[in-house]
């Protein structure tokens, strides 16, 4: 079960910031895995990024002047079926492991799925050893 690199940046709300973002991370390579910006009234709002390459889009985050934090996460790879997702909480759930925040997305004719899951820092080790 591998832990991934996530990057987490506020976004100014308005058309267009998102789209330029991610040809920001095209133009420059970076490969994305996964996208989380959810619905937002604030001027500002959070984006977090799982990509393939985390040190080259650090690089070009920091050289294009975005503010951004990186984060350890789980990068959960499941059977695309029904209570997949349901199994692998449930072992973090008897061994009290919080979740802090948790996405996932699938394409209905795929064989596989893939899930982000944010635990707290400390426990992390002990998470990839369950899921693992």
């Amino acid at each position: 079960m591998p832990k991934a690199v996530q990057l987490n940046l506020k976004l100014t709300n308005e058309p267009g910031t998102l789209a330029s973002l991610c040809r920001d991370l095209a133009h420059h390579g970076v490969n994305l895995l996964a996208l989380w910006a959810p619905e937002i009234s604030a001027k500002k709002g959070p984006v977090r990024l799982l990509v393939a390459n985390p040190e080259l889009a650090e690089r070009k985050f920091k050289d294009a002047g975005y503010s951004f934090t990186m984060e350890e996460v789980l990068f959960l790879e499941l059977k695309n079926r029904p209570g997949a997702l349901a199994k692998a909480m449930e072992k973090l759930a008897r061994a009290k492991i919080d979740v802090k925040y948790a996405y996932a997305t699938a394409y209905t004719k795929a064989q596989k799925t893939a899930a982000v899951v944010a635990v707290d820092p400390a426990q992390l080790p002990r998470a990839l050893k369950l899921l693992g």
